[in-house]
């Protein structure tokens, strides 16, 4: 599941890169959340009269965090190389996972790939475009509170009514900069 992952990660990136010059990041990533939200609303038909309010608000910041990772994101990967970029991201799965772990030996793991991640992000280098650095590394912080969160939502709402509801509220996030 893991290779199946990672592979659409790269391959949907890969794939939203080549749009960029007809729709630049920002439209891209308003694209790629909207259609998503379209489908997810069409196949889940999510209601929002009798939900609790803190359940909407709960949907409301994982679609937050979903819209906010995409966006920027994408605005890294007009400044970054894909390969480096989709690498550092990982650094928000990657934390999840240390604050997470119970055992040792998975720190000796989550070492290597952060020494990876590090390797790969070139510090003291300069090589990679600073402001692009800091997108990617606040998708990962997004990516991080999305994996939290999805998982709070998903104990909260049925089947996908609370990605659905989620993927609203991400599509709305680069809709200025998409239009």
């Amino acid at each position: 599941m893991v290779l199946t992952a990672a592979t659409s990660v790269q391959f949907g990136a890969a794939l939203a890169a080549t749009l960029f010059d007809d729709l630049g990041p920002g439209g891209t990533s308003t694209l790629r959340v909207g259609l998503g939200a379209l489908v997810l609303v069409l196949f889940w038909r999510p209601k929002v009269r009798g939900v609790a309010g803190t359940d909407l608000r709960l949907a409301g910041a994982l679609g937050l965090s979903l819209g906010l990772m995409n966006y920027s994101f994408y605005e890294a990967l007009d400044r970054v190389p894909l390969g480096i970029a989709v690498t550092i991201e990982f650094a928000g799965p990657l934390g999840v996972a240390v604050v997470l772990s119970r055992r040792r030996l998975d720190l000796v793991w989550v070492a290597l790939a952060a020494t990876g991640i590090l390797l790969l992000a070139d510090p003291g280098g300069g090589s990679l475009d600073p402001v692009g650095l800091a997108l990617v590394l606040f998708a990962a912080a997004c990516w991080a509170a999305y994996i939290l969160l999805a998982e709070r939502v998903g104990r909260r709402f049925t089947g996908g009514r609370g990605l659905a509801l989620a993927m609203v509220v991400a599509a709305l996030v680069p809709l200025g900069p998409g239009i």
